[in-house]
């Protein structure tokens, strides 16, 4: 009886692990804090946004949410801030199909292929509005590598 429960449980945990196998993407982390931080800390680090802490994605930095109350609104970008910043941006990354990562859909109007998301301004317009803006073209060349 023992065995076979055993067995059961190995194989239930077997399962398991198929179930939830997952990859993180790695994206350059150099590219990050020089190319895509201060996008995404200039067109989506807002205290209403993603300088809030309530928000999955989250970019703290000079003049926007910070990670500490301990932190003045334009102290210098902390190395804690940077980091959580790229590991939070890294986590909407699909390591598997890249270009349908929510790091690149959400922040896109849906008329340009994007899902659009709550961060629309006052006229309903998403964050970018067409896929060749600067700020998504720099997001875009971080998530795809190129």
């Amino acid at each position: 009886m023992k065995t076979r429960c055993w067995a059961v449980g190995w194989l239930a945990l077997a399962a398991c692990g198929e179930a939830n196998d997952f990859s993180l993407s790695s994206p350059d982390r150099a590219e990050f804090a020089s190319s895509v931080y201060p996008v995404l800390l200039r067109d989506c680090a807002f205290h209403a946004c993603h300088g809030s802490t309530e928000r999955f994605l989250q970019v703290f930095g000079p003049g926007r949410g910070r990670m500490t109350a301990a932190t003045r609104p334009l102290d210098p970008l902390s190395d804690a801030e940077l980091a959580h910043s790229y590991e939070r941006a890294r986590s909407m990354i699909d390591a598997y199909a890249p270009a349908d990562s929510l790091l690149l859909r959400k922040p896109l109007d849906v008329k340009a292929g994007g899902t659009g998301h709550e961060g629309a301004d006052d006229l309903g317009r998403n964050v970018y509005q067409i896929a060749s803006e600067p700020g998504y073209q720099a997001l875009s060349h971080w998530v795809l590598g190129r």
